[in-house]
């Protein structure tokens, strides 16, 4: 579907949208809802490029940490391709922890993923056969990372995150993957558990994950295990948003179905009428997520939000 053909058919289905009978009151004026519409057109942009991207050669020079070329999604994707599927979950999670610096690109992930000036590259073969190897090269070169700090960041959506929590944060999704550190294994525990159903597995790997792994929270267990399905490592999908964990998003439910971020709508409501909503627009919940929470940041203006 064409861009103007798709933002016709989200706004009429925003406009026909009823709330307790009456139209969306976060949509009254012209500016809110093109804002919206636009800010779903975005969402969706973002997902299709991970589909294109995955159908497309992928250059080596993507898969070197030393290169700055390197893209730990293109990255991933070749390793899925070449029957390295614990390395292309890995580079997920990396991708997902650090993020991408609107600036200095993934300047940080590289450094720690490619060992900083050391010549080699922390795999997830390396890493979690001797994670304590990892520890020690950590403390001994977070000297020298701490002293060039300024180009070392991480992405908008982790930028309260440490550096100095690498490990601990390494060390939990370890632990969360399982003794036998196969990424293959740990999903065929989960569907021995709960079957093989792509809502229910995500809805278990989400609550383990959002319980188990440091720092991550909501937000990056529900980018993750989104990311997973997109590039097609694991065939997983939300169920839900998660809104009764969430800030931005759930801000952006209570104003476009109460006309303010504060409205009084209880927290075990969101996720109901954010479903509802995108059955509406006939979208999933990776976009209801993500195009609520930055169009709640600036709901009378189109302003695209990365990194």
């Amino acid at each position: 579907m064409k861009e103007k053909e798709l933002a016709g058919k989200f706004e009429q289905a925003l406009t026909d949208f009823r709330f307790n009978g009456k139209p969306l009151p976060g949509i009254a004026t012209p500016e809110n809802i093109a804002a919206l519409v636009a800010q779903l057109i975005e969402s969706e942009h973002r997902i299709r490029y991970v589909s294109r991207i995955a159908e497309r050669p992928i250059s080596p020079r993507r898969l070197d940490p030393k290169d700055e070329l390197f893209d730990p999604l293109r990255a991933a994707i070749a390793h899925m391709r070449a029957g390295n599927e614990d390395e292309g979950f890995w580079l997920v999670f990396l991708f997902v922890h650090f993020g991408k610096d609107l600036k200095y690109g993934y300047g940080l992930l590289r450094a720690i993923y490619g060992a900083f000036e050391d010549q080699f590259t922390w795999t997830w073969e390396k890493y979690s056969q001797k994670p304590s190897d990892f520890s020690l090269w950590f403390h001994d070169r977070l000297p020298q990372m701490e002293r060039v700090r300024a180009k070392l960041k991480f992405g908008n959506h982790r930028k309260y995150e440490s550096i100095n929590q690498t490990e601990q944060v390494f060390e939990s999704y370890l632990s969360w993957v399982g003794p036998d550190c196969s990424h293959a294994a740990m999903l065929g525990r989960v569907t021995a558990e709960v079957g093989d159903d792509p809502k229910r597995l995500f809805d278990h790997l989400f609550g383990s994950m959002y319980a188990d792994v440091f720092r991550f929270g909501r937000t990056g267990a529900f980018d993750y295990l989104t990311m997973l399905g997109k590039t097609g490592l694991a065939r997983i999908e939300a169920p839900s948003a998660y809104m009764a964990k969430a800030t931005g998003p759930a801000r952006g439910v209570r104003l476009l179905f109460g006309g303010d971020p504060t409205y009084n709508i209880p927290a075990r409501n969101l996720d109901g009428l954010a479903i509802e909503l995108g059955g509406a627009l006939e979208v999933g919940m990776q976009i209801i997520e993500d195009a609520l929470c930055n169009w709640q940041k600036s709901p009378g203006k189109f302003i695209a939000f990365r990194g």
